[in-house]
């Protein structure tokens, strides 16, 4: 049974930093979506925690404890992550679509939620950071500073932030390997891209997600604000 019913629901494929939170939190405030946060985050301090993927334990900083979270939940998630996926979507929280977070690294971690969600067709909103410099330089200073999202203006910009040459060319690195990775994995898929640079003209960014994903485009002002 193809389970994406309406053909609209969908998932945020994206890497940090670069914006999912603003929109999934934006999509949700739409009276025709529900949009939850990271389903498959460890902790459950997610949007919507109601639909918390059930762990097995806690995951630790690092340590043999740490390995051991990972295989038990890898084989956890290999066959049950589908099952909850499925509960999520079919409940619809009585709005007209259904979507959720899924992270970069969400995908290894369950691949099996992966491949069910490309092979049921679910629309994908690609989001990532055209400006990998500045999306290192984000994540560096959210860790530092302890501030991730905020609903309210913050002026941060004039608060220096010393980080080492090597660790910063190490993330931009990697980053742009992320953006790569999830532009190809997503390129044969009913998919679109945008990115965080797109931000700066909200609305005109919002109607065309709001189109893609067939509801009314209405103007609705993001429900968190920039950092730094």
């Amino acid at each position: 049974m193809e389970e994406n019913v309406t053909g609209k629901d969908f998932f945020i494929f994206t890497a940090p930093r670069s914006g999912s939170t603003v929109l999934t939190r934006t999509l949700d405030k739409h009276p025709q979506i529900f949009c939850a946060g990271e389903l498959f985050h460890p902790s459950e301090n997610i949007y919507h925690p109601e639909w918390h993927f059930p762990f097995i334990g806690k995951k630790k900083k690092k340590g043999f404890s740490r390995k051991i979270f990972a295989v038990t939940n890898y084989i956890k998630g290999y066959f049950s992550g589908v099952d909850h996926i499925k509960k999520f979507y079919s409940k619809r929280n009585n709005k007209d679509i259904c979507g959720f977070k899924l992270m970069i690294g969400h995908i290894q971690d369950f691949p099996t939620v992966w491949k069910y969600l490309r092979a049921n067709n679910f629309k994908i909103i690609v989001l990532i950071r055209n400006n990998t410099f500045r999306e290192a330089l984000s994540s560096f200073r959210a860790r530092k500073i302890g501030v991730f999202h905020s609903k309210e203006e913050l002026e941060l910009a004039q608060k220096k932030l010393i980080i080492n040459a090597t660790l910063l060319k190490k993330r931009v690195d990697e980053l742009e390997a992320i953006k790569s990775y999830i532009l190809n994995l997503s390129e044969s898929n009913n998919r679109i891209v945008i990115m965080y640079e797109y931000f700066k003209n909200w609305q005109q960014m919002l109607a065309k997600v709001l189109d893609f994903l067939i509801v009314d485009k209405i103007e609705i002002e993001p429900e968190l604000r920039k950092t730094s």
